[in-house]
């Protein structure tokens, strides 16, 4: 595929990503103001569970964000996506690595429960379907496994309201404290 084909196929994608990162960039900003009216829970020592959830559903949005910036990126080629994807997937699995090394080594068991492996796990998927669509660029040469970054942009997004339902219902359902 020509490069100029490959630019108009990538554009035909333009919408999409702006919406996608429109999105990610409104539920960074609710996902701030949530975290930061609770502060105090979050960043009480013995709720290490309520900071590894907000840094997932944190990173998840920004992950998303990430993506879609690089595909509105003007005249990107097939390299340069794959370069880029590699390089966010790359940084999701370090820190999905050292999110489950640090629930491990907590001493409150919250790594055992489903629901902690279940909120890990959309990150994990998201990140290695990432890596295959960009495996799948450099070695096509072609705007096709665009498609499946889709995936990843729901994976990601679901994920990330996942983590952030949890908080949210979590903290509510604890006593209220007095100051």
């Amino acid at each position: 595929m020509n490069a100029s084909t490959f630019v108009a196929d990538v554009q035909s994608w333009h919408d999409f990503y702006i919406a996608v990162g429109s999105a990610s960039a409104a539920l960074l900003g609710l996902l701030f103001v949530g975290v930061s009216i609770n502060l105090s829970s979050i960043a009480a020592a013995k709720r290490a569970d309520l900071r590894t959830r907000a840094d997932l559903a944190f990173s998840n949005l920004l992950y998303l964000l990430c993506v879609s910036l690089i595909v509105l990126i003007p005249s990107a080629d097939a390299y340069s996506l794959a370069v880029s994807f590699t390089a966010v997937a790359g940084v999701g699995l370090i820190r999905v690595g050292r999110r489950v090394v640090g629930l491990i080594r907590g001493k409150d068991g919250s790594w055992k429960g489903r629901a902690t492996i279940r909120r890990v796990s959309w990150t994990l998927v998201a990140d290695l379907v990432l890596l295959y669509v960009a495996a799948s660029l450099a070695v096509r040469n072609d705007a096709i496994p665009l498609y499946y970054a889709t995936f990843v942009v729901f994976v990601l997004l679901i994920g990330a309201a996942d983590v952030a339902w949890g908080l949210l219902v979590e903290e509510s359902e604890e006593e209220p404290r007095t100051r």
